[in-house]
C-alpha cells in the first residue's frame, strides 16, 4: 500500500528568531542544503506553499516573515533585514547557505549578498526592482498608500494594489492564497517607512557566488530588464524566464519555478 501525500500545511514547522527589537517567525520544511526564501512586499512566508512539496524534497527551506509582515513583531526597517537573514543563520547553525527573494524580497537578498556574501553560496533573485542598473519606469503610489494607511482605509490601499500590475493572479489555483495574504496585510511599513540602499552597480559586478536573476516571462518590461542586466553583471549571473507567469512567478507557475531554481542550485552546490 502507497501512503497518500501529507497535505503541505503538515509538511511544515514553526520556530521564531530575537532580531534584537522583536521576534521573526520562521516556517520551515523539508531536508537538505539550506535555502532561506524571502518574501515579497504585502506579502508573508505562506506565498512560498507552492514550493514547499517540490523543493522541499532537495533543500531545508527556512521562510521567514520578513520585519514588518505576517506574524514579525520586528519594526519595519529594510536596512536592519540582512542582519535579520543572518540572525536567523546563525540560530539555526547554518555556516553558508542559498538564499532566494522575490521582489522587495529580492532587493534585500541582493543586500544580504553585498554584506555578507561569504556566507551566501548561491543567490536567486525573482523580479529584483534595480533602479542602479536599469533606470526606473515603474510606478506604484507609495504616497497614496501611505495616505490611506494613515486614515486608517487599509480597505482601499489593498484593493488598488491588488489592481496593480505586479499583483496580477495568472494561476487561480493560487489565487485565493494570494487574496488571503493580502487581505491580512497591515500597512505596518507604510506607518513607519524605511529605505534600503540600493547595492552599488560595482558591488554586483564583483559578487562572488553562482547568481541566478529570474522574472516571470510576463512581469514588467521593467523587472525584466533588471534581470536581464543583473545577469549580465554578475561574474557568475545567469538568466531564466518562467513561462505563463507574471511578476509573482513562484505563484503563477509554481513547476517551472520549481524546476528553475532545483536545477540552479543542483548545479551550484555540486
Amino acid at each position: 500500500m502507497i501512503d497518500a501525500p501529507r497535505p503541505v500545511a503538515e509538511q511544515i514547522w514553526h520556530g521564531q528568531v530575537d532580531v534584537g527589537d522583536g521576534i521573526v517567525p520562521i516556517a520551515m520544511a523539508g531536508e537538505g542544503p539550506p535555502l532561506i526564501l524571502l518574501h515579497g512586499w504585502t506579502l508573508d512566508c505562506r506565498m512560498w506553499l507552492p514550493q514547499v512539496e517540490e523543493l522541499g524534497k532537495h533543500f531545508l527551506l527556512v521562510m521567514p516573515d520578513r520585519r514588518g509582515f505576517g506574524r514579525a513583531t520586528a519594526p519595519p526597517d529594510l536596512a536592519r533585514e540582512a542582519e535579520d537573514v543572518e540572525r536567523i543563520a546563525d540560530f539555526l547553525g547554518f555556516d553558508r547557505y542559498a538564499l532566494l527573494g522575490l521582489s522587495q524580497g529580492a532587493a534585500v537578498a541582493l543586500d544580504c549578498a553585498h554584506r555578507h556574501g561569504w556566507r551566501i553560496n548561491s543567490l536567486i533573485v525573482s523580479g529584483a526592482p534595480i533602479p542602479s542598473l536599469v533606470p526606473r519606469d515603474e510606478v506604484i503610489d507609495l504616497d497614496q498608500y501611505e495616505r490611506w494607511a494613515r486614515a486608517g482605509d487599509m480597505a482601499s490601499m489593498r484593493a488598488d494594489w491588488s489592481r496593480h500590475e505586479l499583483m496580477r493572479h495568472e494561476n487561480p489555483a493560487t489565487s485565493a492564497l494570494v487574496d488571503e495574504i493580502l487581505a491580512g496585510y497591515e500597512g505596518r511599513d507604510l506607518l513607519a517607512p524605511s529605505t534600503l540602499r540600493g547595492v552599488p552597480r560595482d558591488a554586483m559586478a564583483h559578487l562572488p557566488m553562482p547568481l541566478l536573476a529570474m522574472t516571470g516571462a510576463g512581469d514588467s518590461q521593467w523587472r525584466r530588464d533588471c534581470a536581464r542586466a543583473l545577469a549580465d553583471l554578475a561574474p557568475r549571473g545567469s538568466h531564466a524566464l518562467v513561462d505563463a507567469a507574471g511578476h509573482l512567478a513562484n505563484l503563477d507557475n509554481p513547476g517551472e519555478f520549481n524546476r528553475t531554481v532545483h536545477n540552479f542550485l543542483r548545479k551550484s552546490l555540486a
